[in-house]
């Protein structure tokens, strides 16, 4: 499959091919010369393009759409008739084994469909064209050019699904936290709008891999890890941004021993007030968490400057006061979506031989970003690209030969949530599913006539926690 900015690209260079070779020349290097071409006005093919794409990889189409440009030296010109031809090799093109459209008579050259024998998958074919003006003169074939087609049908495919675990990829659940205010009323059901202050000491283990902060209040927060602030809100027009809990990575700002989680939060207008938090930290020896409840401090005056940070005495703070358990009073199961972007890795090895050609197929339920030896692969962003994840995948094919090397190599990938399980405008996340998964095959042929596929699978691995790329 082609994506779309390749696509809009190849058809962007076929219009500025056709627009600018039509124009007669305005520096003439000799007056005979310029008399001579105008006189014979002979047509000319120019940036011939399969599928608007000048040379498309990994086309699936069975009868792809050839297109040529077309210039001349004078106005007026136009085609009479083309001929088509397609081969396996370019030196074919005299004798073709594939295809000879013969001579058509016809003025069409934009969307021309293929009409040769079905096509194989992973092949290479070339082609040429040549016209006929309208006075029966003939052009020279144009310069072979080529399209190749990808695997064609999805039965093609060896390779397997693959997701990073739950654990990395899903939100912290606040199930077992609380929402908690200041000792004041009943702030499940109505306390005064107003601002309050909420302090939480945690002493946390060695050897921190991740740490992750999900976080809502009703109304409005501004929450600070170790006195750097990580996020706030605003209000909204309806007052609604505690229904969508925030997932915060706090991995830079959390250390081993004690830490300090301060809360400012505002109850807009006067009704029930919360807040409610999870920070959720993984170690080698497993998962620590410190929720919301009873053990926070809150006050309601404005505390002096540094009471975010550690070494402030807050003794003199009131225990906070339990409205509710996550799932309970007025606010219900508000559950944090997480757009956290994964990693996935696989090493392994070729043998010294000379590689021919080598193609990685690759597609995501997500989004994805290729690389191999820890160069990226490709240029794409944000693929495969949004559609009906229940109808149909886009695929990606890319040419890696010359990422590849004897001996150990590396393939990987970013994989994130994109519009398979994130946000989908109005409608919210996970419209199509919950997990992000890869899909990807690395096809390598060698000079001997040998080839192999390297394929996702369960040999490929998840680091658990956040790193550097991992395909280096």
């Amino acid at each position: 499959m082609i994506s779309r900015r390749n696509i809009l690209a190849g058809a962007a260079a076929t219009v500025a091919a056709a627009t600018v070779d039509a124009v007669p020349a305005t520096a003439a290097p000799a007056s005979g010369q310029v008399q001579a071409q105008t006189q014979r006005g002979n047509l000319r093919v120019t940036a011939p393009t399969v599928e608007y794409v000048r040379h498309p990889l990994g086309l699936d189409a069975q009868r792809p759409r050839l297109s040529w440009p077309l210039a001349a030296d004078k106005p007026g010109m136009r085609q009479s008739a083309y001929q088509i031809r397609v081969a396996t090799t370019p030196s074919g093109l005299s004798h073709p084994d594939v295809w000879d459209s013969g001579k058509v008579t016809s003025g069409e050259s934009v969307l021309v469909p293929y009409g040769g024998p079905g096509l194989k998958a992973r092949t290479r074919y070339f082609w040429s064209v040549r016209v006929w003006d309208a006075d029966g003169r003939v052009c020279d074939w144009s310069a072979p050019s080529w399209w190749e087609t990808g695997l064609m049908d999805a039965g093609q495919w060896t390779a397997d699904w693959i997701s990073a675990p739950a654990s990395l990829t899903d939100a912290p659940s606040l199930e077992g936290s609380s929402w908690i205010w200041f000792p004041e009323g009943d702030p499940a059901g109505s306390v005064p709008a107003a601002t309050r202050w909420f302090r939480r000491t945690a002493d946390l283990l060695d050897g921190i891999t991740a740490a992750t902060l999900a976080i809502t209040v009703d109304n409005v927060y501004a929450v600070s890890v170790n006195g750097v602030e990580v996020a706030r809100t605003d209000l909204d027009t309806d007052n609604e941004n505690w229904r969508r809990p925030a997932v915060i990575d706090v991995l830079d700002w959390i250390r081993a021993g004690e830490n300090v989680l301060a809360v400012s939060a505002a109850n807009a207008t006067q009704g029930p007030a919360g807040v409610i938090a999870v920070l959720t930290v993984r170690t080698a020896s497993g998962e620590e968490k410190t929720v919301t409840d009873a053990s926070w401090k809150a006050t309601d005056k404005e505390p002096p400057v540094g009471w975010r940070g550690l070494g402030f005495d807050d003794g003199d703070w009131p225990a906070a006061k339990v409205a509710a358990v996550w799932g309970g009073g007025p606010w219900g199961r508000v559950v944090p979506v997480s757009y956290a972007v994964t990693q996935l890795r696989h090493e392994f090895r070729l043998p010294r031989k000379k590689v021919s050609r080598a193609r990685l197929y690759a597609t995501a339920l997500g989004l994805y970003e290729a690389h191999l030896n820890g160069s990226r692969v490709g240029r794409d962003q944000l693929a495969p690209g949004w559609t009906d994840y229940r109808t149909r995948v886009q695929y990606q094919t890319y040419d890696v030969t010359t990422f590849l090397r004897p001996g150990a190599n590396a393939i990987g990938a970013y994989l994130a949530s994109g519009w398979y399980a994130g946000n989908v405008g109005m409608f919210g996340p996970r419209q199509y599913g919950e997990h992000p998964a890869l899909l990807a095959e690395l096809e390598v042929e060698y000079a001997d006539g040998t080839s192999e596929r390297i394929t996702s699978g369960t040999d490929w691995r998840a680091p658990p926690g956040r790193s550097s790329p991992p395909i280096s």
